[in-house]
């Protein structure tokens, strides 16, 4: 295989991996939009990098209960149909556009019997001109499900079937426990988890909680070009939750499918073999302040070891969050650590070119954000970044909300990395973003 291909391939398997890697925990996450040609040297930007997600970000069944308030909530909000605009630009090259483009969602929800809950969110996409994501097809995108729930509750037992985000962990979005959904990350435009077609169960008691899930389609990333050459399996999970005074935890057991897969340097595909995870979640309230911890084994992980092709490798993941709050303001911090375990020093990591891969990656957020005048205003700051520097990213967002049904969001994000690493393309990125949406 030329020298030219490899780099080519390592070129957009570094595009799939920087699309899935995860922003941190906090209210607000780290997002954007890279296309493939941006990420092959062209310096244009997508969507907002920091967006206030539109939604209330309330999942009626986050924490896995059912009660007779979700069929109050179905009987009041029988139909809504929601429309957001967005226009993002490249302020490093004259202003020129990167996303221009206009969501629609229909959603309803409703009771089913006395001992059943449905809820259904369609969704269409509108793109206008100057927008890179627009599809080669045409201007519009048909409707597509973008949320489907059944959930049936009888005394202390719950099923729940469709698609939907199914929560596990307490450090959001840093990866060590909360796999089982795509999470927001740096460069993908998402202001939350992507829905997964699940089965799941729940079984409780007085302080304590049994449940699990089969994933029935797990999503993997497509790298453009690169042919994924593994077999998508099924993924399964079970943890047990034990609420005391103040204090949480729960331990994990599963088998998962990787979000984004790995580029075999050798063979020039791309694999998302599952692997197993033993995992363990802590959180901790004082006072109005809270302290978070997340820890998993990954037994099965895929690593490239130099050019000779895939190995299977073991890996500890441990993340802690801290959230302080004081009246509207909320000031948050989480570090992230990946340890191999069986680490050699022989290890790649898909790059252009391919870089020597680290034993430990450590990434670290702080944030800040407030709402002031009964939250019709409201701002949020956030720094991404990596102990040696090798990333450092900075966003900003302002959001005005005059009545429930309208609000509107300017933000702004820059980045900076440094060359011979996994981040040498987000160098110099910038973006500015303009959103607007009306709910009905």
């Amino acid at each position: 295989m030329g020298m030219e291909v490899i780099k080519r391939l390592v070129a957009l398997c570094l595009m799939g991996s920087l699309l899935n890697m995860p922003a941190h925990a906090g209210d607000d996450l780290l997002n954007g939009d890279l296309q493939s040609d941006e990420l092959l040297g062209e310096d244009v930007l997508g969507e907002d990098w920091l967006s206030e997600d539109f939604d209330d970000g309330t999942d009626l069944f986050a924490d896995e209960t059912f009660s007779i308030q979700s069929i109050i909530v179905a009987q009041n909000k029988p139909l809504q149909l929601s429309v957001e605009h967005t226009l993002a630009v490249n302020p490093k090259s004259s202003y020129q556009r990167t996303s221009h483009a206009t969501d629609l969602r229909l959603s309803t929800e409703a009771p089913v019997g006395l001992l059943g809950y449905a809820e259904l969110e369609v969704k269409a996409m509108q793109y206008w001109q100057g927008d890179p994501n627009k599809p080669a097809t045409g201007d519009f995108s048909l409707l597509e499900v973008e949320r489907l729930v059944l959930q049936y509750s009888l005394a202390e037992t719950s099923i729940k079937l469709g698609r939907y985000i199914h929560s596990w962990g307490e450090v959001e979005g840093s990866g060590v426990l909360d796999v089982i959904n795509p999470a927001p990350d740096l460069i993908s435009g998402a202001a939350g988890f992507t829905p997964q077609w699940l089965l799941s169960g729940s079984y409780y008691m007085p302080s304590a909680q049994v449940s699990g899930f089969v994933g029935l389609d797990p999503s993997v990333a497509a790298i453009p070009s690169v042919l994924l050459a593994t077999n998508v399996a099924k993924e399964w999970g079970v943890k047990y939750g034990h609420t005391g005074a103040g204090s949480d935890w729960a331990a994990f057991v599963g088998r998962m499918v990787p979000n984004s897969p790995v580029l075999n340097l050798a063979a020039a595909t791309a694999s998302a073999k599952a692997y197993q995870l033993i995992g363990y979640s802590w959180n901790k309230a004082i006072d109005d302040d809270l302290v978070k911890f997340d820890i998993a084994y990954k037994r099965g992980l895929e690593h490239n070891l130099g050019y000779a092709g895939l190995i299977s490798a073991n890996r500890l993941d441990t993340a802690v969050g801290l959230e302080l709050n004081d009246g509207d303001r909320q000031w948050s911090a989480t570090v992230t650590a990946q340890y191999w375990v069986n680490y050699q020093s022989s290890y790649l990591t898909p790059a252009i070119s391919p870089v020597a891969s680290n034993r430990t990656d450590v990434t670290y957020s702080l944030g800040v954000n407030d709402s002031f005048n009964n939250d019709e205003y409201s701002w949020s700051l956030m720094h991404i970044g990596t102990p040696n520097g090798a990333l450092r990213a900075l966003t900003g967002a302002f959001t005005w909300k005059p009545t429930d049904q309208w609000q509107n969001s300017l933000s702004y994000a820059t980045m900076a990395a440094k060359s011979n690493t996994a981040y040498t393309l987000l160098n110099g990125i910038q973006r500015l973003t303009f959103k607007a949406r009306f709910s009905y």
